[in-house]
């Protein structure tokens, strides 16, 4: 449906052959909190129709300052179930797998298979290096990104690990709360890269990319 994606086709640098590539990609997609529900809506509505979704959280209403495909109505559903109907009906040539479950050391291993892209939208740095590991074991390319308070990153991990830049060690800080615009101005950043790397166009990898609000900058440090 060449009318759905028109506004993307009037960029210069993507072509049908483009967007026809682009449906054909796989991506795996875990969490689908605040930046898991940007980045899927983006992804979905920009030509990523077949993407794999996993979360195991119940819908509350403190979800809902960033959590942007959520209701009041969905309030003690299941995350995964309401994020699946959302995108679906956003997008109806959408091709989406829900899985319902926590990722740990057992089951991710069945879990990550044949993707071209793993995201990693998770708020937890155990559950994050737990993906890292086997995405980098199975040398498919990972997308992390995090955000906390005012401050948000992300990173494409090819050659790299994340655990060149965390310890296996690390544990959780407190948690600095969230404001709903942060988050979506992270996941969007993020997104755009997610879809030129499937794009297959020059993107930088093993790059982190900081942003910090209150400094207003934006900083890059190779890794």
């Amino acid at each position: 449906m060449i009318n759905r994606y028109f506004r993307i086709l009037e960029l210069n640098d993507i072509s049908e052959t483009d967007l026809s590539s682009l449906k054909k990609k796989n991506v795996l997609l875990i969490g689908v909190g605040g930046v898991g529900e940007h980045v899927a809506t983006y992804l979905l509505t920009n030509g990523v129709i077949n993407l794999t979704i996993v979360d195991y959280d119940k819908v509350e209403i403190s979800n809902l300052n960033r959590q942007i495909l959520l209701t009041e109505k969905d309030i003690g559903k299941r995350k995964v179930d309401v994020v699946k109907e959302a995108l679906l009906a956003r997008n109806s040539e959408a091709n989406i797998t829900s899985l319902n479950l926590k990722i740990d050391e057992h089951n991710i291993s069945s879990i990550i298979n044949n993707y071209d892209l793993v995201i990693d939208a998770v708020d937890n740095w155990g559950t994050k290096l737990i993906i890292a590991k086997e995405t980098y074991l199975k040398n498919i390319p990972f997308l992390h990104i995090g955000v906390d308070g005012y401050k948000g990153q992300f990173c494409l991990f090819k050659n790299k690990a994340l655990t060149d830049i965390v310890s296996k060690d690390i544990v959780s800080s407190p948690r600095d709360g969230v404001l709903g615009p942060m988050v979506g101005l992270v996941s969007s950043y993020a997104s755009i890269l997610a879809i030129h790397y499937l794009l297959k166009k020059n993107v930088e990898s093993d790059m982190i990319f900081h942003f910090d609000y209150f400094l207003t900058r934006l900083t890059k440090i190779k890794l």
